[in-house]
């Protein structure tokens, strides 16, 4: 009867159900308590079901009952990982491996816990196990690496410790390691491992083509590792002298994610918003990324729901929180966080094109000022259900269409124009400037797109309208669009191809996005595009190049938009004369003329001068594209 309700188990558990096949495996322990696969297997079905510390307890009597079998070993080491009790997941693993020597992962994951507890040595040799075993495990040479980059410990000493000595035999696996290690951005561990190849076997210097090759790299390697450093150190010492300043932790945790200091990272940026959480962090992608690798997703999400309780009023709050909720794949609940933040603007804004008083949210706070239709005061959620009440004599709809999107392109004045734009008295704008839903996010459906645009009130001529500049350079992008709006207006700008690369490997530099140099961008993109023309990277940074080459997209866009439907400009004429350009693009989208007071640069780029040879390369570059798309166009751009 016992072995009739463990297979019953087993049946449930390959079926899904899993809390029924908890009650089935409970119920064979019941009727046999000394049957050690019951509880191996109610473990397994309880690690699924992500209750740790239950699946602690049932392996624990399995390998009580049955101390030969090394799964269960294994498991509960998985599962007090989980419970981040480093120590004792350490000694199962150890159990584990005196079993079963073959098994990559329990190196690796012996590994992990010996770092936590920075453990270092031991951690490393763990490491080299598992790359000894199996060389293609996830993430495995960026552990080894950091752990060796943590040491200060004699590598040599380290690896005769653990009887990992390097010979004629295994000379080749430590070659190839050491290029793993800086292939996988880990240029310091790999200096250290080729130092001790060279020094341990000198007759590796019969290899004289690689071994040149070799110490090239390493002397790149050397460089870049320095220039990590100071940056490390420079941000380390600005959270030490201002640490009560946001900014501080995020630079630092955008340092940490570029070298891969993942988990520093994901506290560094907590940090920076537990100081300021009604702060526009929705925006800053690398803090996202880093959140969704080391799971800290609920952490912020809990964060972001205690400020909007706190604080109703808020504004950014609500977005975080969207954003948060919209990374976990909690879309239903994230668009009911994106309607109420839209409410609470499209309220502020239709007062402000009304009254006269400035538009919102304040660029300077990212809070919306305190007034309402007949009250005077800014509407805030119920708190039963977090969502607007709506005064009855305004009769707001949820927009459906778009009326106009500005599709690129990157750093070439769209977010001047947009913010222009936003001032007109006919326009409202939704919670977001840049959603990139057509190029990035389509997977969060349109009801996630819908619900950052503005309720619009009945009966009056508004129109409201997104830029996203990652758009234009999308090869999806154009048929997703006109799928769902075939008539929606498009803006294009376009820069001089040599300064909009420039501009933006400068700006993504400032955001701490990138922490490459120019020169090396250039050569990793060239590498790139040899290899595949037509990848466009997403998010992170790339795409200094084939982003300027203008004619390959504006072909797709013609495909599918007519010509009166996409009003191309030049960056350099409205750089030249705002107003202008402002004043056509208006005719474009039939809306009367609207002069603003002054027309400032909404996100201006500063840097040092370039180098003029990497200027003429670049012009050399795009010249061909440059003069393929003067010829379609019938335009002439004099870049």
């Amino acid at each position: 009867m016992d072995n009739d309700y463990h297979d019953l188990g087993n049946s449930l558990q390959e079926s899904g159900r899993l809390d029924e096949a908890v009650s089935a495996y409970k119920k064979a322990i019941e009727l046999n308590p000394n049957f050690s696969w019951s509880y191996h297997s109610l473990g397994d079905v309880l690690l699924k079901l992500e209750k740790w510390e239950e699946a602690v307890a049932a392996y624990k009597k399995s390998v009580e009952l049955n101390p030969d079998f090394s799964w269960s070993y294994h498991n509960l080491g998985d599962a007090l990982l989980k419970l981040q009790q480093w120590e004792e997941a350490a000694v199962a693993y150890r159990c584990e491996i005196a079993l079963n020597s073959d098994f990559a992962w329990s190196f690796c994951n012996l590994g992990d816990a010996l770092t936590k507890l920075k453990q270092w040595d031991e951690a490393i040799a763990s490491y080299l196990k598992a790359v000894e075993i199996d060389g293609d495990l996830p993430g495995i040479y960026e552990k080894l690496g950091y752990a060796v980059g943590q040491t200060e410990s004699d590598l040599k000493l380290v690896l005769e410790q653990f009887k990992l000595q390097i010979t004629p035999e295994n000379r080749e696996f430590y070659w190839q390691l050491g290029k793993n290690l800086a292939q996988y951005d880990r240029p310091k561990s790999a200096i250290i491992i080729y130092k001790l190849l060279l020094t341990t076997m000198p007759s590796c210097a019969e290899r004289s083509a690689e071994l040149e090759e070799l110490l090239q790299q390493q002397e790149k390697c050397v460089s870049e590792a320095l220039e990590e450093d100071r940056a490390l150190a420079s941000s380390r010492a600005t959270v030490a002298q201002k640490p009560d300043d946001c900014w501080s932790y995020y630079n630092l945790g955008a340092v940490l994610s570029h070298q891969k200091y993942w988990e520093e990272a994901a506290e560094a940026f907590c940090q920076a918003i537990k100081i300021n959480p009604d702060l526009p962090w929705w925006f800053y992608y690398n803090l996202w990324e880093v959140f969704v690798r080391q799971n800290k997703l609920d952490e912020v999400e809990n964060l972001c729901r205690e400020v909007v309780a706190a604080k109703p009023e808020a504004f950014w709050s609500y977005l975080n929180l969207g954003e948060a909720l919209t990374r976990q794949g909690k879309i239903a609940e994230a668009i009911d966080f994106y309607r109420t933040v839209s409410y609470k603007q499209s309220f502020a804004s239709l007062i402000s094109k009304r009254t006269g008083i400035l538009p919102v949210p304040q660029a300077e706070t990212g809070k919306m000022p305190v007034i309402q239709a007949e009250t005077g005061k800014m509407p805030v959620p119920q708190a039963e259900t977090g969502k607007m009440p709506v005064p009855q004599n305004w009769n707001l709809k949820p927009v459906k269409v778009p009326n106009f999107i500005i599709i690129g392109c990157q750093r070439c004045g769209t977010t001047s124009l947009y913010t222009y734009l936003a001032q007109h008295p006919q326009i409202l704008t939704p919670i977001k400037k840049e959603m990139d839903f057509f190029s990035w996010h389509f997977d969060r459906g349109i009801d996630w797109y819908l619900a950052h645009f503005p309720p619009m009130p009945a009966g009056e001529q508004f129109l409201t309208g997104e830029a996203s500049p990652s758009y234009f350079d999308s090869r999806e992008a154009p048929e997703r669009l006109y799928s769902l709006f075939p008539q929606a207006k498009l803006i294009v700008l376009l820069r001089n191809p040599v300064d909009r690369a420039i501009s933006q490997f400068y700006r993504l530099t400032g955001l701490n996005w990138e922490a490459r140099s120019l020169d090396r961008v250039i050569s990793d993109e060239i590498e790139r595009l040899s290899q595949n023309p037509e990848y466009i990277i997403g998010e992170e940074p790339g795409n200094y190049l084939a982003r300027g080459r203008y004619i390959e997209f504006i072909k797709k866009w013609r495909a599918f938009f007519p010509r009166e439907q996409l009003l191309i400009l030049k960056s350099e004429d409205f750089y030249a004369g705002a107003a202008t350009t402002v004043k056509q693009v208006l005719e474009f989208l039939d809306l009367p003329e609207y002069q603003l007071s002054e027309y400032q640069n909404a996100n201006p780029g500063s840097y040092q001068p370039v180098n003029q040879s990497v200027r003429d390369w670049l012009r050399d570059y795009f010249r061909p594209y440059n003069q393929q798309l003067e010829e379609y166009l019938n335009t002439n751009f004099n870049w």
